[in-house]
C-alpha cells in the first residue's frame, strides 16, 4: 500500500515552514528505518503505510513538528549569540565586521528614525551589554514591522534553510541512533540473506547508510547551523536598505 506522503502533508494544515524546516528533518532521520523495512520486510511496510495514513488524520504530523521545534530551540539556546535573533543583533554592533560599515550606518540611521537610541561606537565599547540589549530590542521590533516586506523578499527561504539546519542538529543524536539501528538490522539480514538480488541491494544500502553516518557526524554541526543563520540575518537586515524600505518618521 503506497503512501501519498505529499498528499498527506498538503492536507495536514501545516504551512511551508513547518513542512520544510520541521517535518523534513524528522523524515530524514526515520528514512533509514523505512528503507530497511521496505527492503527486508515488505509486508510490514504495507501495514506501516496504512498506519501512517491513519495516524496522520489525528494530528501526528503536527505533534512531530512541535517535537522537532522543541529540539531545535534547545540547540539555538545552546549556540547563543551565534544564531537566531541574537546573531542578527550581533551584526548590528559596531564591533562586528561581517556587515560593511556603510550598510551598518544605513541600518542604524533607519532605526534612529524609528525611535531607537542606537549607541555610538564609543558607547558600545563602554557598555557592550547595554548596546547589545538595544540592538536585540530593535531586532524584535523589526521582525514585526518588516513582516509584510519579508514575505515578498525571499527571506522566508533563508529562514526555512536556517530552521532546517537548526532542527537537523537538534535531532542529530536520535537520527544517528536510528541510523545505526538500521545499519545493524540491514547487516544482520545481509549475513543470513539468501535472495541474491536483495543481498546486492542490501549491500548498496549499507554503503549509503555509512555515507549518511559520515554526513550526520561531520556535516550536521554547529558551523552548519551558524552559516545558515548568518545568511538569514544578513538578508533580513538588507530589508532596511532605502530601496527596500522607505523611511518612516515618528
Amino acid at each position: 500500500m503506497p503512501v501519498d506522503l505529499d498528499g498527506l502533508l498538503r492536507h495536514s494544515g501545516l504551512d511551508r515552514y513547518d513542512r520544510n524546516a520541521r517535518l523534513y528533518p524528522a523524515f530524514l532521520s526515520l528514512l533509514p528505518l523505512f528503507v530497511t523495512i521496505v527492503l527486508w520486510f515488505p509486508p510490514a511496510w504495507s501495514m506501516l503505510a496504512g498506519l501512517l495514513s491513519l495516524t496522520a488524520s489525528f494530528g501526528t504530523f503536527f505533534l512531530l513538528s512541535q517535537l522537532i521545534r522543541y529540539r531545535g530551540r534547545l540547540i539555538e539556546s545552546q549556540l547563543g549569540p551565534k544564531v537566531g535573533r541574537e546573531k542578527t543583533a550581533t551584526l548590528l554592533g559596531h564591533t562586528n565586521l561581517e556587515v560593511p560599515r556603510g550598510s551598518k550606518k544605513r541600518y542604524h540611521d533607519y532605526l534612529r528614525r524609528n525611535g531607537f537610541n542606537i549607541p555610538t561606537e564609543d558607547q558600545e565599547h563602554a557598555d557592550p551589554a547595554a548596546a547589545h540589549d538595544t540592538f536585540r530590542s530593535a531586532v524584535d521590533w523589526l521582525l514585526v514591522h518588516l513582516r509584510p516586506k519579508a514575505k515578498a523578499s525571499g527571506l522566508l527561504s533563508e529562514n526555512i534553510a536556517y530552521g532546517f539546519r537548526r532542527n537537523m542538529l537538534g535531532i542529530k543524536p536520535a537520527a544517528l541512533t536510528l541510523l545505526l539501528l538500521a545499519i545493524a538490522i540491514n547487516g544482520a539480514m545481509l549475513w543470513k540473506g539468501s535472495d541474491q538480488d536483495r543481498v546486492v541491494a542490501g549491500a548498496v544500502v549499507e554503503v549509503i547508510f555509512a555515507c549518511a553516518t559520515v554526513a550526520w557526524v561531520f556535516v550536521i554541526t554547529a558551523a552548519f547551523v551558524e552559516d545558515a543563520s548568518a545568511a538569514y540575518a544578513k538578508r533580513f537586515l538588507e530589508l532596511l536598505e532605502p530601496k527596500k524600505v522607505g523611511p518612516r518618521q515618528r
